[in-house]
């Protein structure tokens, strides 16, 4: 094996993959990315996933660089919340240059990829009883099977510094569960093997990402200043602040805060470089990660678990994923709870940004910033058989007003929320239906799920253009009615084409043992009677609203 790249410092070398304002991409290293963050759209690597673990892993830097800020180190809450209205209104880059510039000068030994002592993220002597290398597809989540991947000849075999380091931090974060490499030094193998400590945290969380107009809005927005600044910020430390790891784990479970969970190595890795690329990786486990009550991701949210409350004796949250179908809809009232709420007696909890932002509410309508339009992207992946492979990943994301978000009236989260769930019920209806077409055509009932999959996917850009007007300053009970009666215009054509399409058979009918007549016509009537009371009428015929207002619906 020859050598011939000494460093790939990332502080300095290009490694994230960004997009700028302007549509072009860009190749940065990490002080270009601060520097340039009011340039920049967004991260724009290979995958969501992986753009989510490259900006965590920033976060937990750039939480690093200001927390010594004189607002910031004195615990005050109000204090804090008053340093984060005026970077979020600033123009400069969020906590400064001088201070970010500090911190990389700081830190730099410890973000080289191939440092001799303390490689980014790795561990420099890991190496397995028989000196083996597994292939560079272990560090890609889509190349392990060469069935399922568009990577072909190099491109599977080596990787580039710059791309290697980017999954190297993806790995850390969603890596599969099973049976690793059995590194030497970590007593917990047995026969050579590493088994199963369970997923990387991301994994296990329904990743929230909160986007604002540019990058250094969206550092900010996923920096809830009471759960990040007013912690114990000695002993919360990103990986690269404390010894280096060894192949054993550190015996530690608990993250001791949001920097140090953010950075969490549930892997121990050691990538092998060969003229430049990276061409093989052992990959074993490192530190397993608790699960229950473990608070510190401010980017999740939390679901209160009664099964594990009842067998522990005490109340526990785990954190909440995305649900594999229907994300949008189903994603929406996790983000969104509030105390008061009609909606939810849900004692769920939501992302610490949401609910941070909420306590800035007065202030941020002062800064005259509400208007500001927010991009939620939901983010996680979906593992097999004992999480020990993947099989799907999830990605969505929706405009909210930042009025909407940061709200303190529960009737703004209650017009949302029950906007997306009596649309979810109205579209089963639709599902019901076609069940029922099948009964009259002489089949047997079972319900569709892809028709109700089908309407949903069709409202799904409608319902984020009607988010986008959703504020406290609005008019709740008219948008509401405005949408309800969108959907069941849209609905009702879905189903009218099921009708259409049941065949000559259905629109005769027939009657079963109990002599009622099973026909289209009776399917379509319990479906309009159903998605009425669902839409409630829809909307009681739009609440009777005027001329001047009958048509301000969404299109669909």
């Amino acid at each position: 094996m020859t050598t011939t790249q000494e460093t790939f410092n990332l502080v300095d070398r290009p490694w994230i993959r960004v997009r700028a304002l302007d549509g072009g991409e860009r190749l940065l290293s990490g002080r270009e990315v601060f520097e340039q963050s009011r340039t920049i759209e967004r991260i724009a690597g290979e995958s969501p996933q992986q753009d989510a673990a490259v900006l965590r892993v920033l976060l937990a830097a750039w939480w690093s660089a200001v927390r010594e800020e004189p607002q910031l180190s004195d615990g005050d809450a109000r204090a804090a919340g008053e340093w984060w209205i005026d970077q979020f209104t600033s123009t400069d880059v969020p906590g400064g240059r001088v201070a970010m510039d500090r911190y990389w000068n700081a830190v730099r030994g410890r973000w080289d990829l191939l440092d001799p002592v303390a490689p980014f993220m790795q561990v420099s002597d890991l190496h397995t009883a028989k000196g083996e290398w597994s292939s560079v597809r272990k560090l890609l989540p889509d190349a392990e099977s060469s069935y399922f991947t568009l990577r072909e000849g190099d491109a599977a075999e080596s990787l580039a510094l710059d791309e290697a380091a980017r999954w190297l931090v993806h790995l850390q974060a969603w890596n599969y569960s099973g049976i690793k490499s059995g590194a030497v030094g970590d007593p917990r193998v047995k026969g050579g093997r590493g088994y199963p400590i369970g997923t990387g945290w991301s994994g296990k969380a329904g990743v929230v990402v909160l986007h604002g107009r540019d990058l250094a809005e969206t550092l900010l927005l996923n920096t809830p200043p009471t759960k990040v600044f007013l912690n114990d910020v000695e002993t919360d430390r990103p990986v690269w602040e404390r010894e280096p790891d060894m192949a054993a784990s550190r015996g530690v479970e608990a993250p001791a805060g949001p920097r140090d969970l953010l950075t969490w190595q549930i892997r121990r890795v050691r990538l092998r470089i060969e003229d430049g690329r990276v061409t093989g990786a052992v990959v074993s486990n490192g530190d397993r990660i608790e699960l229950k009550n473990q608070f510190a991701d401010p980017m999740t949210a939390y679901r209160h678990s009664i099964p594990q409350s009842k067998k522990a004796g005490t109340d526990v949250w785990m954190p909440r994923e995305h649900s594999e179908s229907r994300t949008l809809w189903r994603g929406v009232e996790p983000l969104l709870l509030r105390e008061g709420m009609a909606s939810s007696s849900s004692r769920d909890r939501p992302p610490a940004t949401t609910a941070d932002l909420s306590g800035l509410h007065q202030e941020l309508r002062v800064a005259d910033v509400e208007d500001v339009l927010i991009g939620v992207e939901m983010i996680g992946t979906v593992y097999g058989t004992q999480d020990a492979v993947v099989t799907s990943t999830i990605r969505e994301e929706l405009p909210l007003r930042l009025a909407a978000l940061t709200s303190q009236d529960p009737d703004v989260a209650d017009t949302i929320v029950t906007a997306a769930k009596q649309t979810m019920d109205a579209a089963v209806d639709l599902g019901r239906l076609a069940g029922n077409l099948a009964v009259a055509a002489g089949g047997e009932y079972s319900f569709v799920a892809a028709a109700t999959e089908a309407a949903l996917a069709g409202l799904t850009e409608p319902f984020k253009g009607w988010l986008a007007r959703v504020g406290p300053d609005a008019d709740l009970q008219v948008l509401r009615d405005q949408w309800f009666a969108s959907a069941d215009r849209h609905l009702r054509a879905h189903g009218a084409r099921l009708v259409a399409g049941a065949g000559p058979v259905a629109v005769v009918g027939r009657e079963d043992a109990d002599g009622r007549l099973h026909s289209a016509a009776t399917a379509w009537g319990s479906f309009t009677y159903a998605i009425d009371k669902t839409l409630d009428g829809p909307a009681r015929r739009r609440r009777n609203a005027p001329a001047d207002t009958r048509d301000e619906t969404v299109s669909t």
